[in-house]
């Protein structure tokens, strides 16, 4: 059985190294207008990766047919 030590140990990720294994998964927190990411979504992120997750997967956003 692994430690907790070794959720904070580096993990490489394809070609990526990550810092720790703390990982956030996509959510859908509908925080963009349309198809445009906003100051909100920047702030909401920000937060996540200050708080030392290691790697975030962001969320999708809407696509509409119109242009």
């Amino acid at each position: 059985m692994a430690s907790i030590e070794s959720l904070f140990k580096p993990i490489k990720v394809g070609s990526i190294t990550v810092p720790n294994r703390i990982f956030m998964a996509p959510l859908t927190r509908d925080r963009a207008i349309g198809t445009v990411p906003t100051d909100l979504m920047q702030e909401y992120y920000r937060q996540r990766a200050a708080g030392g997750t290691g790697l975030i997967v962001s969320e999708g956003i809407l696509v509409s047919r119109q242009g």
